[in-house]
């Protein structure tokens, strides 16, 4: 099943990025339009275009099937081949844009639905436990099954060298968010998450150990600096939210991540933003390499009649021995 799921995904990608190469044929047309009219109005004042004919002869024929000249002063024909080539460059750029939304979002929706799969399959059942017996008081660390839980959200823009550069469409964006997407992944291979997917478009990315973090942190830092500089090569201005929390079962993940999900709505771009749940987890660390930095209370409820204030805190380097004040 997530063979086939894996291979619809791909070939509705594949579809979408060769309809996106058909659309740019919208431009021939409009082109052509534009030709037709500035003959025809050279046509208008006689002049002699006769080595231009070529150009015309099956549209010019075509168009006299249903429009004469007897009796007319000026030929249009020139001018409807120009409207028709408008219309048909519009209607390709229409058709064009609604399949290739098309095709996106049935890539999303299914590759939700794999995602969706996959949490069913890495449900796991909990043995209730006696949480008066003294054993296992004794013997257990609340924090010993923590997983370390990262999401990050790019945001894409085009770099513009002039005032009048025009924007990138929503479809170029979605584009180059699959591109950084892919980036991403290349670049935390080497990590071997135990779940990676992607939450309301956002990638994720789940550890088993949370206390793997200093080393992913480490790391994860000059890959995403990297990815930042390369797609700049390209013209593409690409800044990051991230957001880092800790789980201890698998049956939390979709509720924590939806909590992640309205953190990173915030838009503390470039900070690793971690929650309270993460600081709980990460001061049971004896021996810390990063510093949390308290950023402040936030009302991460999504029902706005409920009030529901947390505290997060960014993560940043621990200042070097010897530079505390």
């Amino acid at each position: 099943m997530a063979i086939n799921s894996t291979k619809r995904i791909t070939e509705l990608e594949s579809q979408a990025q060769l309809v996106n190469g058909v659309r740019y044929l919208r431009y021939v047309f409009y082109f052509y339009a534009f030709i037709s009219f500035a003959f025809w109005f050279l046509n208008c004042f006689e002049v002699d275009l006769f080595w231009a004919n070529w150009l015309f002869i099956g549209p010019y024929r075509f168009v006299r099937n249903f429009y004469s000249v007897d009796g007319v002063s000026i030929d249009f024909s020139l001018a409807i081949i120009g409207i028709i080539s408008l219309i048909i460059g519009g209607i390709i750029d229409f058709t064009c844009n609604k399949m290739y939304d098309k095709f996106l979002d049935e890539a999303d929706e299914e590759e939700r639905k794999m995602e969706q799969r996959k949490l069913r399959r890495r449900k796991t059942v909990v043995k209730p436990i006696d949480a008066s017996s003294p054993a296992v008081n004794n013997s257990i660390n609340p924090f010993e099954d923590s997983k370390l839980l990262f999401l990050i959200q790019p945001h894409i823009n085009k770099i513009k060298k002039k005032e009048n550069d025009i924007e990138l469409t929503f479809q170029e964006v979605e584009v180059w968010r699959k591109r950084v997407n892919a980036k991403v992944l290349e670049g935390v291979s080497y990590s071997k998450p135990m779940q990676r997917g992607y939450y309301r478009k956002n990638l994720f990315l789940l550890y088993k150990d949370f206390y793997y973090v200093e080393d992913f942190v480490y790391y994860i830092k000059p890959t995403m600096e990297s990815i930042i500089n390369e797609f700049k090569r390209y013209g593409i201005l690409v800044k990051f939210n991230y957001v880092l929390s800790s789980i201890t079962s698998i049956d939390n993940l979709e509720k924590e991540l939806d909590c992640m999900d309205t953190i990173l709505s915030l838009d503390f771009t470039n900070e690793y933003i971690v929650t309270s749940r993460f600081k709980a987890t990460y001061d049971n660390k004896p021996v810390r390499k990063y510093n949390l930095k308290m950023k402040g209370e936030y009302n991460l409820s999504k029902n706005l009649s409920v009030t529901n204030r947390q505290p997060l805190y960014s993560l940043e380097d621990a200042p070097v021995r010897g530079e505390e004040e």
